[in-house]
């Protein structure tokens, strides 16, 4: 079982990409049936043509229609498909509601599948990154524990001294001891959670081929 990575992106760096779409030297070259194509292949919007139309009109360069849409037909045939469908949803991609009514019940369906396969998976990588951080939190009281400990040991201590370093042993101590038990439990939500990927990659591998 290979869990599936989430890979976070920035707010920024989508806003980006929804102004510039295009090149300068994309708007000059004109090919609208190719940009067409790539974008119904991804699934995008019509309205991405008004994208291209924005970053396009610093360069002179209004898109033109008709090409573009003929182009975009023929790549939503290969995005509107049950395989694609799922892996979109897998991937926790959202849907434009781009596909022709006739085939999009079939998309969506694999869409959902994907959907659950994506949220199990999150689970997991959140089970995986709580146990982590609780054992390494665990970790650090120990060796802050261990060092208050060689701090008894001084002879040259007085009561005061003493009665606030146990204090502080204690309190690391305890908190040692609860980030233990978060990280068990985290440990449980990841064997569970890695159990319901597995049953999903059992159930759902067969009718869109594996990932």
């Amino acid at each position: 079982m290979r869990p599936l990575l989430l890979i976070p992106i920035l707010a920024g760096t989508l806003l980006l990409a929804s102004c510039e779409t295009m090149s300068k030297d994309a708007c000059l070259q004109g090919d609208w049936a190719g940009v067409g194509f790539k974008d119904g292949e991804a699934g995008r919007p019509q309205s991405r043509l008004d994208d291209h139309a924005k970053a396009c009109a610093k360069a002179g360069v209004a898109p033109d229609p008709a090409p573009y849409f003929a182009a975009r037909d023929q790549g939503l045939k290969l995005y509107c498909t049950p395989p694609r469908g799922f892996q979109e949803g897998r991937q926790g991609n959202g849907y434009a509601g781009v596909c022709p009514e006739r085939i999009e019940g079939d998309f969506l369906a694999a869409y959902a599948d994907g959907k659950l396969v994506h949220a199990a998976a999150s689970r997991l990588n959140q089970a995986m990154s709580d146990r982590d951080s609780a054992d390494r939190r665990a970790e650090k009281r120990d060796r802050d524990a261990r060092g208050v400990e060689d701090e008894l040991r001084n002879p040259k201590l007085n009561d005061e001294q003493k009665h606030e370093l146990r204090d502080r042993l204690n309190r690391l101590r305890s908190e040692q001891r609860s980030a233990v038990e978060d990280g068990r439990r985290a440990e449980w939500a990841r064997r569970d959670a890695e159990r319901e990927v597995d049953a999903l990659e059992h159930r759902f591998a067969p009718v869109y081929g594996g990932w």
